[in-house]
């Protein structure tokens, strides 16, 4: 029996463009949505209401989306409403974006009306708006199916009344193992912005590389932001070439990226490696380490036992100076200072090391490493922000105020949560990224493990077992992206898309109102504008799996093929023809010969475009 994974020929799917109503494939799914016959018509005439100063933002967002399809800009109308629960005026043939106070509104939330000659969208604060602007934008087809300077284009009439489930919505990406520019870190925001995404982790530092410039220490991107060559295929096999690669972001770019972040009211949260994953630092300053080098920024993946030395008063130096620095460039409550995966091989025989935790009274290597995390957490809180970490932070104690990034499980989230610390939910299990999502025979080399976007899909952030105050220490959670394997901007997104699609769903929507066949219907309605958008998504959805069990008949077996729910009927032939829709219909098993050739291929209906998948 030969089994194969079929992936798409091609797809195509339409939002409705015409006159007439179609239900929305909004992700992530609206709280309340309530559909009305007919349609609102946006041309070049609609005016765009900004009810006050405070909005201008947000309206030339929506206005810049809008001039897209439409080939000119519809005009900015400036008012000066005073905010209040009143209902607000309706005027005809305009889109009125609209602070409301007094109102129950939580600060992200947002109302949405599209009436047949009005759209009202109002909220309690600006991030609100620009949600409901990008459920406008979701809602507006896309410039290919309308083509460029439509003199309008419709929305269908509905009502939405919608806000998040958990306050942290995020995504990571590791620039370390492999550099990526800012114009796409830019095309990456805009991404998380269009699915209601308000996190960004931004991983600078780790043993390949150091990403930050620091001015005070220019050694960390002259030296620390360039290794001599990089590890490639397989990971047991330890490969590696020997051409020079690196990069870095100077301040002006980090700023640049921060501001760009947050005009789409998503917060970029940095990430300064402490105290394992060092040894790019270390290589530019030796004298930080435990042994004083000679330090290597290291081509290959894993774990190494070089750290930042803990016993050193110059080490907190070093990292005091740099996280100040690092503390202007990013606004965000959150200073993320790693935590992981720290080798304590070193400080076993490390003399200032030994020195410290007789001086401190620690008992062993896991209380040193509490106590280098604590001394960091007080610089930061001094500076009125707050450290998070992974989840070995809770290894020998945990500092008093610290975050809790639960990544290897749920185990570390619940026990930081039930300790009344905060956590952010990222089980390597349901939101790692650089997984594999499909059969690794037809997928990109990846670092391993098995994630589809129906497993992100079903993930549940909250832990069983706690109370409900403990549940409400859950922030959120994110996905992570780490990238020893994805090498390039294409890369990234294929393996980002569509799993964080199915996050931002799983983190906004009412758990109880979250339905996969639901989704999968809406995502497929989705790839036409991620086509537009030139987004390399994964179609790894449509893989066609085959499972085998024995047979009562000697020399056969039973083949039952599965797929994702609502994609369309799958079709086989076991003549090695290819399938069609004509082709023999898989109901529950097929009983064939062991040395049958059984191709498959799923066809479905979308927007009257059939969609064929074969391999």
């Amino acid at each position: 029996m030969r089994h194969f994974l079929f992936l798409p020929l091609a797809l195509a799917c339409a939002i409705a463009c015409t006159g007439q109503q179609a239900p929305p494939g909004i992700i992530p799914l609206p709280k309340v949505l309530a559909m009305d016959s007919g349609t609102f018509a946006i041309g070049r005439e609609t005016g765009i209401i900004i009810g006050q100063a405070e909005l201008e933002p947000e309206g030339a967002f929506l206005q810049a989306a809008l001039a897209s399809l439409l080939g000119a800009a519809p005009g900015i109308i400036h008012e000066n409403r005073t905010p209040g629960a009143a209902d607000p005026r309706a005027v005809p043939g305009t889109i009125l974006l609209l602070l409301k106070t007094g109102t129950a509104l939580a600060p992200e939330a947002y109302e949405l009306g599209i009436g047949h000659d009005h759209i009202i969208l109002t909220a309690a604060t600006p991030a609100g708006i620009f949600h409901g602007i990008q459920t406008i934008i979701q809602l507006l087809p896309t410039v290919a199916s309308v083509g460029s300077g439509a003199p309008r284009v419709f929305l269908p009439c509905l009502t939405v009344a919608d806000e998040p489930r958990f306050a942290w919505r995020g995504m990571h990406l590791d620039v370390c193992r492999h550099f990526f520019p800012v114009q796409f870190v830019k095309k990456y925001i805009d991404l998380l912005a269009r699915y209601k995404m308000n996190r960004f982790h931004w991983h600078l530092t780790d043993d390949q590389g150091w990403r930050i410039e620091i001015k005070k220490y220019p050694k960390l991107t002259e030296v620390g932001a360039w290794r001599s060559g990089s590890q490639y295929g397989p990971y047991s096999e330890r490969t590696y070439d020997n051409e020079r690669y690196g990069g870095s972001y100077t301040q002006e770019q980090i700023r640049e990226v921060v501001a760009y972040a947050a005009a789409r009211h998503i917060t970029v949260v940095p990430e300064i490696e402490m105290p394992g994953h060092a040894m790019a630092a270390l290589a530019a300053h030796p004298h930080l380490g435990c042994t004083g080098g000679p330090y290597e920024i290291q081509k290959g993946w894993g774990v190494f036992d070089d750290v930042f030395c803990a016993g050193k008063d110059s080490t907190f130096t070093f990292l005091e100076d740099v996280l100040s620095e690092v503390l202007d460039l990013f606004p965000s409550d959150h200073i993320h200072i790693g935590g992981d995966e720290c080798p304590k091989t070193r400080w076993k025989t490390c003399p200032h090391c030994r020195a410290r935790m007789k001086k401190e009274g620690l008992k062993d290597e896991h209380e040193l490493q509490s106590y280098f995390i604590r001394r960091i957490e007080k610089h930061v809180n001094a500076k009125g922000r707050q450290i998070i970490g992974w989840d070995e932070i809770l290894e020998g104690g945990l500092a008093p105020n610290a975050a809790v990034m639960s990544w290897r499980g749920t185990e570390g989230g619940t026990a930081a949560a039930r300790q009344k610390h905060d956590v952010v939910m990222c089980p390597g299990t349901h939101c790692y990224f650089d997984h594999y999502q499909g059969d690794p025979a037809h997928e990109p080399l990846a670092i391993g493990g098995f994630t589809t976007v129906q497993k992100t899909y079903a993930y549940e952030p909250i832990p069983d077992g706690l109370t409900a105050e403990e549940a409400g220490h859950i922030m959120g959670a994110q996905g992570n992206v780490w990238t020893e394997y994805i090498t390039t901007p294409d890369h990234v997104e294929y393996m980002a898309v569509p799993r964080m699609l199915a996050l931002a769903e799983v983190l906004w929507s009412p758990k109880d109102q979250r339905d996969e066949g639901s989704f999968i219907r809406r995502l497929e309605n989705e790839f036409a504008a991620l086509d537009a958008l030139k987004v390399h998504y994964s179609k790894s959805l449509y893989n066609v799996e085959f499972k085998t069990t024995g047979s009562k008949k000697r020399g056969q077996v039973n083949v039952e093929l599965t797929c994702a729910p609502g994609l369309g009927e799958m079709h086989y032939t076991i003549d090695d023809s290819e399938p069609t829709y004509a082709s023999p219909k898989f109901d529950y098993t097929i009983e064939q010969r062991a040395s049958t050739t059984i191709k498959a291929a799923i066809f479905g209906v979308i927007a009257g475009v059939i969609a064929a998948y074969k391999g």
